[in-house]
């Protein structure tokens, strides 16, 4: 079976597929706002591993389970089945157990959100193949490497199980879901929006600054996908605040300045990704 989902583009794919399972289920929402009403367009964190940064899993190291909560302000509710599997771990078990899980919300018309079937990114999930053994993904890739992603080669290396489903809609007062979002805002730019372990929020920007400015070994791939990322979702966030400030003429002024700031950051941007 297949739905009809497809994800937008969006170099947050995450962000990506919520817009186009939203759009499945006959309750689109423009970009700019998923992202600021999710959080996505505030975030920041330096992927760091033995040494070196500015790894590509930096924009995709989060706290899963807040995600899924920040996620309701698009007006549904979120379920997760969400697990790190090790390199010692039998990895059939909690697989199976997630493709049944998968393939029950499927059965109900719900399209997931999915992460880490033909690259380590997020995808939409439309239906599933039982005679071949997979899902039926749509992702950055597919047009390129087609829908069909096998189970048994899920996760990849990386042992992420990681899968959202859209369980019911939620009536949601537009002003609180600003409030929240602004809120989290601030909790992105201290760097509280993940698990410890990296540099997030502004002192991930200072950090990632002082890598290029000094001799620490800065991946050049995934620099290159954090620049583009951070830029993109900079401009969201520009955009969602600029809209805020037209709704809520009171707060007008703060929004304005905020926005600028970040049109600022992403214009601050603009000339390391052509050199990247």
């Amino acid at each position: 079976m297949s739905l009809d989902a497809h994800i937008a583009p969006n170099w947050t794919s995450a962000a990506g597929a919520l817009e186009g399972a939203l759009a499945a289920l006959g309750t689109p929402l423009a970009r700019h706002a998923i992202m600021g009403l999710t959080g996505h367009a505030w975030r920041a964190c330096l992927g760091s591993r033995d040494g070196i940064v500015a790894l590509a899993s930096g924009p995709h190291d989060l706290d899963w389970e807040a995600m899924s909560r920040q996620y309701r302000r698009t007006g549904w509710r979120w379920e997760r089945f969400g697990t790190q599997l090790s390199p010692q771990d039998d990895w059939a078990a909690p697989r199976a157990a997630a493709v049944a899980w998968a393939i029950a919300h499927l059965d109900h018309g719900r399209p997931l959100l999915g992460f880490d079937f033909h690259l380590h990114e997020h995808a939409v999930i439309l239906g599933y193949d039982t005679s071949r053994g997979g899902f039926l993904v749509d992702d950055i890739l597919s047009d390129s490497a087609g829908r069909f992603s096998p189970w048994d080669e899920w996760p990849s290396a990386i042992g992420v199980l990681e899968l959202l489903a859209p369980i019911e809609p939620l009536e949601v007062d537009p002003v609180d879901a600003v409030g929240e979002s602004l809120d989290w805002a601030l909790a992105c730019f201290a760097g509280q929006d993940g698990p410890p372990g990296q540099a997030r929020g502004t002192a991930a920007l200072v950090a990632w600054a002082d890598a290029l400015d000094g001799d620490t070994h800065v991946d050049r791939a995934g620099n290159a996908y954090m620049l583009a990322v951070t830029q993109a979702a900079r401009l969201d966030g520009a955009a969602f605040l600029a809209d805020v400030a037209e709704a809520l003429p009171p707060l007008a002024a703060p929004l304005l300045t905020a926005e600028r700031a970040l049109r600022d950051e992403a214009m601050t941007l603009a000339p390391l990704l052509s050199l990247f």
